[in-house]
């Protein structure tokens, strides 16, 4: 009900149903229902019945077009016998709009491969045309199934027997949409209760046409967990539940090759009836759950996305009690949505699982590389997605998320306390290896040493507490003094806000309390559960050191549960019968516990691991014990900006018979004495939706959970509704530490919500909608873009808006501390130095080179950052904004403002500087011009300050571009199509030449010609420029000179940092340099090479012909 039928606008060529099938349909069908289509069987199959089919069948299925005819609004499709179909399995002329490519998928297979074809939907229902008859028919079924006397179970079984053993193969039907018996059917829509997040389905309820019957049927689809509750439908009892994950059977069942293997009452075990002939439904019910259950497993195996199909027959009774229901809460003005959920979960019962689908969701081009390049780039990578977890964990192995390499920790939906038990435990192992050494003991006791870090942390809480205290006291006091005065209502508002207040209160606590009750909450909750009867059969045996043997890292196995329902299956064919009793017996962790010993990878409480203290030393102190802090010089500690240099964390820092044994080590052969779950490697988790709810809403829990995931390389959380993924995305924001930058990247609805929770947003704009794209702050086409678009241009904004953020406050800090030193030379009265429209100016003035600086500089090429992601740790770790940074920027500042105040007032107020310039002794003119080249006064002295700062401002800019735009000459071009006037422009040099030098002085040249119009503001510059430029000659000294010595200092502590101080990114730019200079050589080289040997065949072939 999702699909509507619409008229093709676009005029595609439309394919006929037969090659359909060969085509679209062979692929689709067998990822669909997992059968192996044999292309020739088709054809022949086709073969033998075109003599059947008539002759303007025939020549139909080689057109695809047929005769149709259709309503004024194109929804009734009334056609003959003879029709066409679309490429898409729509009638010809028509193409299928879906919600999402999923649904669309599936009408589109039921059309192509099966026949069942959707016509049309509009407000009587939905027009289907159907090539086979219908139970419904049959006049005594119908009666039954609205007494409630006959059941669809039933009804099932006995097809499959009839079915049985005579029915043929898939593939030797003939095309069914070439059968001249098909027929149309409208059915009418009662109700829809669509998705939502708890329920994880949707269903609609349909009344069948009046020639089968009228009878009203629920129609639903979901996921497994949704569709398979014990609330949803009685088969879910008969299925291996998700407690039987981690217990599955560690012995190999049958591959996936040998599913076919394993035979249903549908296809011939025809054991299960008795001497009459007479079926058991309960019997054949345990054999298709199981063969269902170990059908869904191949499907998550191979990465499908799944979905189980149920149906439900209704009485009219129970339909009008309903629909009376339903009608009332869509009327309902208060919770209109919470009864509506009521009404669907009333409805929603004692459903029939009619089977399942998988849908092949293929990659896109790119996925594995591009994520491949953000893990390397340091990124960690949390997948949210509602797909099974074996699905989840097999996709998450195909796009390179999850490695071989990584020690991967699954968190199913085993009860309560085993989640909560098994966190815990993954939380201490990591605690006492040293990755969470904030939780050790020897850091919440207190015997850590006291740096000034901490004690600066324990001031700031005390203070925080002080002044909250403080402004609860002056809120109590105003309530009373509301309450004195008669506001009453307002008074107890205000006193509701403070005890509000007070209670929170209570929950903040300094992080080291916090961490300890942490700490404490995990050691409790191991501890109940190792004195549990449920912990014997988990619990791992502690070992003799003898019996520790070397282990290597592999990856885990996840897909246990469809094993295990095939072993089952496969002994229940071998026994041919099961008793009720037996029945109500089976169960696949109780299965598992009898037969097999638990695999020590299942065990989730090691007692080795509690036995020790700590697998790392025990605080951040002793980690540093590594290196010498003698060998960290003065300048390390005070200049360096990168932060391994700073703390003296480099090899040259490490003590030398450390260094030697480290070395030594690292040439031995490697080999893990230990449980590869304490290994070094990268690691990963993997949550279920259902697990997640034990853990959520308990803040102590939840920071145990993102401690473990803070750890982790990777996160995948499957069977997740969209209201946990934005829930996930807000608790990583508020509960990781340090706080990370959040990016969430979707393509469908249910992703909407995530997206906008998250500090960045990115849409793929795809067959999923626009809705993704519409809430996000970017949109992309295809994933593999987001690799260009986080590492190489997120990277250039970074360090672009860095530098313009630095050089902004740089500018304006230059122009008011040159101020600042003018005013101690006038009693701080608030004279201006420079004039207030040249103050107004410097904005626009020295804007246009940091503009072009801030659109077009690049530090390195986008070639080296796809070769080299890890450059993108300098954006991480916030390089270009730091305090060492800031403390260099405002140096300069402090030098700048000296060196233009103080090397040109002085000058320009002696009096050598008072001479005639242009039109006195620089002319030679012996006529005395008293006056003429007077500029001591603060007006004069200020533009020529000003007009150095400009040119001074300039050259900053210059000097913190990291690539000039110099752009190509001749500018104007007609050899390219796509090398334009606008590609081939200078920027950089017209930004700083052309819009802020040279506009300075038009500007000065211009405003002193205003003010001649008449008394204003602008009057006390009349010809100022001219006098300032033209009669003085110390100031074009002053204005070439001073700006260039104010530079010198800024090239000095730039090469004296880049030698012996440089960043990462600067050491990176000199390797792309070389790189780039080796490759010129080696062109040049090969170039000359090529000449050479041109000549000397060109001699050869003189000499030939001499």
């Amino acid at each position: 009900h999702t699909v509507v039928v619409e008229k093709d606008l676009d005029k595609k060529d439309y394919i006929s149903a037969g090659s359909s099938v060969s085509a679209a349909g062979s692929s689709l069908a067998s990822r669909l229902f997992g059968r192996k289509k044999n292309k020739s069987s088709v054809t022949d199959g086709t073969n033998d019945e075109s003599s059947k089919v008539p002759e303007a069948l025939k020549d139909l299925k080689e057109t695809g077009h047929g005769s149709e005819k259709a309503d004024d609004n194109g929804n009734s499709l009334k056609t003959s016998d003879t029709f066409g179909k679309a490429a898409d399995g729509a009638p010809s002329g028509y193409a299928y709009q879906a919600e999402s490519p999923d649904e669309g998928a599936l009408v589109s297979a039921a059309s192509l491969q099966y026949g069942f074809q959707v016509l049309s939907r509009d407000s009587s229902g939905i027009s289907i045309r159907v090539p086979k008859p219908s139970h419904f028919q049959d006049q005594e079924t119908v009666d039954g199934l609205k007494s409630g006397n006959l059941t669809m179970k039933r009804i099932a079984a006995q097809t499959a027997v009839a079915d049985g053993s005579d029915a043929p193969e898939l593939d030797q039907y003939p095309d069914p949409s070439l059968a001249p018996e098909q027929r149309e059917e409208t059915w009418t829509i009662l109700a829809v209760n669509k998705f939502d997040s708890d329920r994880k389905r949707m269903s609609i309820l349909l009344r069948s046409p009046p020639e089968l019957g009228s009878v009203p049927v629920l129609f639903c689809k979901g996921a497994d967990s949704a569709m398979l509750d014990p609330e949803v439908t009685a088969s879910s009892r008969l299925l291996p539940q998700e407690s039987s994950v981690s217990l599955a059977n560690t012995e190999k069942g049958p591959s996936l090759q040998d599913v076919s293997a394993l035979t249903t009452v549908s296809e011939g075990n025809l054991e299960n009836t008795d001497e009459e002939g007479n079926i058991d439904v309960d019997q054949w019910e345990v054999t298709e759950m199981l063969s269902l259950q170990s059908q869904l497993g191949d499907f998550a195996s191979e990465g499908l996305r799944t979905l189980v199909l149920g149906l439900r027959v209704l009485t009219e009774k129970e339909c009008d009690e309903w629909l009376t229901q339903y009608h009332a809460a869509s009327v309902a003005l208060v919770d209109r949505e919470k009864l509506l959920t009521e009404a669907a979960l009333d409805i929603e019962r004692k459903l029939h699982i009619a089977g399942a689908t998988a849908i092949e969701d293929k990659l896109q081009v790119g996925v594995p590389d591009a994520i491949a390049n953000l893990e390397k780039a340091g990124i960690k990578l949390w997948v949210l997605t509602g797909d099974k977890r074996e699905t989840a964990v097999e996709i998450g192995y195909s796009t390179h998320v999850l490695t071989p390499k990584m020690t991967v920790t699954e968190v199913g939906d085993l009860g309560k306390h085993y989640v909560r038990t098994q966190m815990s435990m993954e939380f201490i192992r990591l605690v006492k290896k040293g990755k969470l050494p904030e939780y050790q003991k020897s850091e919440l006791s207190g015997e850590g040493q006291k740096t000034m870090k901490k004690r600066c942390t324990n001031f700031k809480f005390s203070l925080g507490k002080l002044m909250r205290s403080f402004g609860r006291c002056i809120s109590s006091m105003w309530a009373s003094i509301l309450f004195t005065f008669g506001c009453k209502e307002r008074a107890e508002h205000r006193r509701g806000k403070v005890d509000a207040k007070l209670a929170r209160e209570d929950k903040i606590v300094p992080d080291d309390v916090r961490r300890r009750r942490v700490r404490e909450r995990a050691d409790e909750l191991i501890k109940m559960w190792l004195k549990s009867n449920e912990s014997k059969k988990y619990r791992r045996p502690k070992k003799s050191d003898s019996e520790t043997a070397l282990v290597t890292e592999e990856a885990p196995l996840v897909f246990t549960r469809a094993t295990s329902a095939r072993m089952l299956l496969s002994d229940l064919r071998l026994s041919q019968k099961v008793s009720r009793e037996d029945l109500n017996r089976i169960s696949l962790a109780h299965r598992t516990v009898q037969e097999e010993s638990i695999r020590e990878e299942d065990a989730i409480v090691d007692e080795d691991t509690l036995s020790l203290e700590s697998f790392a030393p025990g605080n951040k102190e002793d980690i540093q014990g590594n290196f010498d802090k003698s060998r960290r010089t003065a300048l390390e500690r005070v200049f360096a900006v990168d932060r391994h240099v700073q703390k003296g964390h480099l090899r040259k820092h490490v003590y030398p018979e450390k260094l030697s044994a480290h070395e030594s080590l690292s040439k031995a052969p490697r080999a893990s004495l230990f449980n590869p779950q304490m290994s070094d490697g990268p690691r990963a988790l993997v949550i279920e939706g259902a697990a997640l709810k034990h853990l959520l809403g308990d803040e102590e829990l939840e920071e145990i959970l993102f401690a473990v995931a803070s750890v982790c390389d990777a996160v995948i959380a499957c069977r997740v509704s969209p209201k946990q993924k934005a829930e996930l995305v807000n608790l990583v924001r508020h509960n990781v530490k340090p706080t990370p930058i959040t990016l969430a990247i979707g393509d469908g609805a249910n992703d909407v919500g995530m997206i906008q929770e998250a500090h960045v947003g990115v849409g793929i704009s795809g067959k999923e909608g626009t809705q993704a794209v519409n809430a996000s702050d970017f949109a992309i086409s295809q994933f593999r873009f987001l690799e260009s678009l986080v590492l190489i241009h997120g990277r250039w904004d970074f360090f672009r808006l860095s530098t313009v953020v630095l050089y902004s406050f740089y500018k304006n800090a230059v122009q008011a501390g040159i101020m600042v030193i003018f005013n101690f030379g006038t009693i701080f009265s608030g004279q201006p130095f420079f004039d207030q429209w040249l103050i107004a100016s410097l904005n626009f003035v020295c804007g246009a080179p940091i503009i072009f600086t801030g659109l077009f500089d690049r530090c390195l090429s986008k070639d080296y950052v796809r070769e080299h992601p890890e450059v993108y740790k300098a954006t991480r770790e916030n390089e270009m904004i730091t305090i060492r940074t800031l403390t260099r920027w405002c140096t300069l500042a402090i030098i700048h403002i000296c060196t233009l105040f103080f090397f040109i007032v002085p000058p320009s107020m002696e009096g050598g500087g008072m001479t005639s310039a242009f039109s006195g002794l620089m002319r030679n003119d012996p006529e005395s011009r008293p006056g003429d080249g007077e500029g001591g006064d603060w007006r004069s002295v200020g533009t020529v300050v000003f007009t150095s700062m400009v040119i001074l401002l300039a050259y900053k800019v210059l000097y913190e571009s990291r690539s000039l735009v110099h752009g190509r000459w001749p500018a104007i071009t007609c050899s390219k199509a796509n090398d334009n006037f606008v590609n081939r422009l200078a920027y950089t040099w017209i930004g700083v030449t052309w819009l802020s030098v040279g506009f300075y002085f038009i500007f000065i040249a211009a405003y002193q010609l205003v003010g001649r119009v008449g008394a204003s503001t602008l009057a006390p510059f009349v010809d100022m420029a001219n006098h300032v430029m033209g009669t003085r000659s110390i100031n074009w000294m002053l204005i070439f000179f001073v700006p260039i010595m104010g530079m010198v200092f800024d090239v000095v502590f730039k090469v004296f940092s880049n030698m012996f101080y440089p960043t990462e990114t600067q050491i990176h730019m000199e390797i792309e340099a070389m790189q780039k200079r080796d490759r010129k050589r080696a062109a040049r080289a090969a170039e000359r090479a090529g000449s050479v040997s041109e000549r000397v065949e060109s001699a050869e072939n003189v000499n030939e012909e001499v």
